[in-house]
């Protein structure tokens, strides 16, 4: 299976939120472990997070075109929430019956490791639009939650969702066509 993988922010001057720990550093931790564990599983990965942007909106069109154009079955967003210090809780966004199937099985895994579970969502957010494949959308907690930040393990987090992507898969992956997945 081919993961496209894209690290959220992480490209100046596409840069995340400031809480406890910034998001842009948490989200580099856990998607460069999901990246090795997901090769390690013996999946390809392809980075689709861009070394340098012109604005917000042109780090995003080229986080989608590196998806599109490597052709990649599963597009996957890593990002860290943020809101007031006060709320915690991890959830995952969607927009197609394929990705919402990973998105369940991805936030399932999360809130194993003790997260409050706060739901599968909806959402039309520019990379889960535009590209050609089940795309998900992780918020894998909450940067400015005392709560969240004394719970969060990187490790722990990039297993889980590779569990979780993995564990959608059927055994038989290799003999079926993307079409059958």
């Amino acid at each position: 299976m081919k993961f496209g993988i894209d690290i959220g922010h992480n490209c100046s001057p596409d840069i995340g939120a400031t809480g406890i720990k910034q998001e842009d550093v948490l989200t580099k931790e856990v998607g460069t472990l999901l990246i090795q564990k997901l090769r390690d599983a013996g999946h390809e990965v392809v980075n689709c997070t861009p070394s340098r942007a012109t604005s917000v909106k042109n780090s995003l069109q080229q986080r989608v075109s590196k998806a599109n154009n490597a052709n990649v079955d599963v597009f996957v967003s890593i990002h860290f929430n943020f809101f007031d210090g006060k709320v915690d809780g991890s959830e995952v966004y969607y927009v197609s019956d394929k990705g919402k199937r990973y998105a369940e099985s991805v936030l399932n895994k999360i809130v194993a490791l003790g997260f409050k579970n706060r739901n599968i969502k909806y959402n039309d957010f520019y990379v889960l639009m535009r590209t050609a494949m089940p795309a998900i959308l992780i918020e894998c907690c909450f940067c400015d939650s005392p709560v969240d930040m004394a719970r969060f393990d990187a490790e722990e987090m990039a297993n889980a969702i590779k569990e979780g992507l993995v564990g959608v898969i059927p055994p038989n992956i290799q003999s079926m066509t993307t079409a059958q997945v």
